[in-house]
């Protein structure tokens, strides 16, 4: 009986070692299962993305084809309709109380203006129940030489030597949208300098506050010499001013103040209207105002006769003398002004210490 016993107890052993094994085959082979399954499963899906993104990308060019062309017909069917409602081409406009007789091609002459929308809605126009005319109500002796720059593509020198009468027709030309006038207007906001894009000079001004205005050049390092003494026998008591500061690596930053600089020694001056500014940098942050601390106006610019333009304490932009052929030029910057981008001194030519290629300085007009 016990020799009967121990070879049950034998086999028995053996069963469930045999049980195990199976256990721990199926166990794996369950595993490998699932795991071939998410494969295949990944697999499809990733061919899923796959034909989504090429039917994407197959279509893009066609919607885009298809909006340039739209964009084609409409203005086409623009023309035709101002062709067709138009009395012989011409119009009578009442601007202002003065009469204008010209033809809607002279005033369509630039797209997505004040005409184009306003002659592609003819039907809608309201006319003078008398002579049919259609009345504007702006100005009508501004609005002559906006129709002569519209028939010949020119402004007539008295605009040039007059500042005001340019300064209205600027305001005129963004009432019409008519942005090629408006450019080549605003194209004289700061005057002789070569290192501001029209973009530029357009941003700098909506800084400032006020978009017409004039800036004059009364300092070029590149012109007049890079040391201190040629910034400040041009620049001082000469009032409020912008900086412009073109890095060797041709970033473009700089600042403003209304204090007139002066060569005392060690003198901080209050400016709460003070801010620095970066138009082009490494970071391709757009053109950015940074305004000053309002707890820290006190050290708006700092005034020193062995230093160029420098603003802030400690200071967030230094110009030494000879900044042009040496790397001790600086930004501490955020000191006295905030930092809105978070990129510290960093910002305006991607390290702290810079070599400069020129310095433009403007005063206002």
């Amino acid at each position: 009986m016990a020799n009967e016993k121990k070879k049950v107890d034998s086999n028995l052993n053996v069963l469930r070692d045999n049980i195990d094994k199976l256990e721990t085959g199926y166990e794996k082979l369950r595993i490998d299962i699932n795991s071939k399954l998410n494969e295949y499963s990944n697999c499809i899906e990733s061919a899923k993305q796959l034909c989504h993104q090429t039917i994407e990308i197959n279509t893009i060019p066609e919607d885009k084809l298809f909006n340039t062309s739209n964009e084609e017909k409409e203005w086409k069917d623009i023309k035709a309709k101002l062709a067709t409602t138009s009395i012989q081409g011409k119009i009578l406009l009442d601007v202002g109380g003065e009469k204008f007789s010209t033809s809607v091609e002279t005033l369509i002459r630039e797209k997505n203006s004040f005409f184009t929308a306003l002659f592609s809605k003819q039907w809608h126009l309201e006319r003078d129940s008398n002579d049919k005319s259609i009345f504007i109500d702006r100005d009508g002796k501004l609005f002559n030489y906006i129709l002569a720059y519209l028939r010949t593509n020119k402004i007539s020198s008295d605009v040039w030597n007059n500042d005001s009468l340019r300064r209205l027709l600027i305001t005129e030309a963004e009432y019409f949208h008519l942005h090629n006038l408006r450019d080549i207007l605003t194209d004289v906001l700061f005057s002789n300098g070569t290192l501001l894009q029209q973009e530029h000079k357009k941003k700098l001004n909506e800084f400032y506050g006020t978009i017409n205005q004039q800036w004059v050049l009364i300092y070029k390092a590149s012109c007049n010499g890079f040391d201190t003494n040629a910034f400040n026998s041009r620049c001082n008591h000469q009032g409020p001013t912008m900086t412009i500061i073109q890095s060797k690596n041709n970033y473009l930053f700089g600042g403003y103040t209304a204090i007139p600089w002066t060569s005392d020694n060690y003198s901080y001056r209050n400016d709460a209207t003070a801010f620095l500014f970066t138009l082009t940098n490494p970071h391709n942050i757009p053109p950015t105002k940074y305004i000053i601390n309002p707890n820290k106006t006190q050290y708006a610019v700092y005034h020193r006769h062995d230093y160029g333009p420098t603003f802030g304490s400690g200071h967030d932009i230094f110009l030494t003398n000879a900044s042009n052929s040496n790397i001790l030029n600086y930004t501490e910057f955020p000191g006295s002004y905030l930092d809105t981008t978070g990129k510290g001194n960093a910002t305006f030519t991607g390290a702290r210490n810079f070599t400069v290629c020129d310095i433009e300085v403007f005063k206002l007009a």
